[in-house]
């Protein structure tokens, strides 16, 4: 009976010993989940600076046709183009400068009921 005691608490010790010896799985699925979203962070940023690219080229080249639309081809602004050009950010100020019309009439057409 005692000699399997003594088995037993040799064996205990050994597994012990062992288990402060093994590699901690944990700490290694911690650390590649951290590559991961790493990883995963800077292809978001970079996503967004393209993003943010495209839309201000895209803005430029909407203006610039609205502008070339009212300007080189005579024709009447309507509300839809100056609307479009309020809702991309431009101010009354800047729709009027960009299309020669006055800031009465670009308010004008912006209050007209649809």
């Amino acid at each position: 009976m005692q000699s399997t005691i003594i088995g037993l608490l040799i064996l205990s010790i050994l597994l012990f010993v062992l288990s402060i010896f093994q590699k901690d799985r944990g700490k290694e699925v911690e650390k590649q989940m951290e590559n991961l979203s790493i990883q995963l962070m800077q292809e978001m940023y970079q996503i967004k600076k393209k993003v943010s690219l495209l839309e201000e080229e895209l803005m430029v080249n909407s203006t610039n046709s609205l502008e070339n639309m009212s300007l080189s081809h005579g024709t009447k602004l309507t509300r839809d183009d100056v609307l479009a050009m309020y809702e991309e950010g431009n101010t009354i100020q800047d729709i009027a400068a960009l299309t020669n019309y006055s800031e009465v009439e670009i308010d004008e057409l912006l209050s007209q009921k649809v």
